[in-house]
């Protein structure tokens, strides 16, 4: 505030001058209060459209990584999947095919094999085939009992009881 220094004017005048000044001094202050406080508003208009387009940004990008990270999931699950499948299959799988050479080089010349399958559920060997006479047949039996993997061949009695061309079943235990 302004001091007065006029001494020529009335008290009421003085009082008025002084109420003006006032008055003067808070409009002024009021408008500065005003303009800083729209200052402000604008600012922090700028700043929320500013900040909003960010966080768009950012949420589309994370909306982009998070699908392209959940095929990526779904992918290595299916791939995780396809890999215990196979490894169940490999824990159950048996090579096989040493046993049938093992076996095939031991039958006799003269005996003839049809065919040899495995059940391995039952640890079962079967072999089907013809031998021309019993003494052939018995030296099939006496290899195959050789074998360290078969302890003992059980030849049916009507196959015994034949003398030539004699057409077999044996269903032998083995331990591979």
């Amino acid at each position: 505030m302004y001091p007065i220094r006029l001494n020529l004017m009335s008290k009421k005048k003085q009082q008025y001058a002084k109420r003006i000044m006032t008055m003067g001094f808070i409009k002024n202050t009021l408008a500065i209060i005003f303009i800083m406080l729209s200052c402000f508003a604008v600012f922090a208009i700028l700043s929320q459209l500013f900040l909003q387009t960010q966080f768009a940004d950012i949420a589309l990008q994370s909306l982009r990584v998070h699908t392209s990270v959940g095929k990526t999931n779904a992918r290595i699950q299916k791939i995780n999947t396809i890999t215990k499948q196979a490894s169940a299959i490999q824990i159950q799988y048996k090579e096989w095919s040493s046993y049938i050479l093992l076996i095939a080089q031991i039958i006799p010349h003269e005996t003839t094999i049809s065919q040899i399958s495995f059940r391995a559920n039952d640890n079962i060997l079967e072999i089907v085939g013809s031998s021309p006479s019993r003494e052939a047949f018995l030296t099939l039996k006496e290899k195959l009992e050789s074998l360290d993997q078969i302890e003992k061949v059980t030849i049916p009695l009507s196959d015994l009881t034949k003398q030539d061309k004699i057409d077999f079943t044996l269903s032998i235990p083995f331990t591979f």
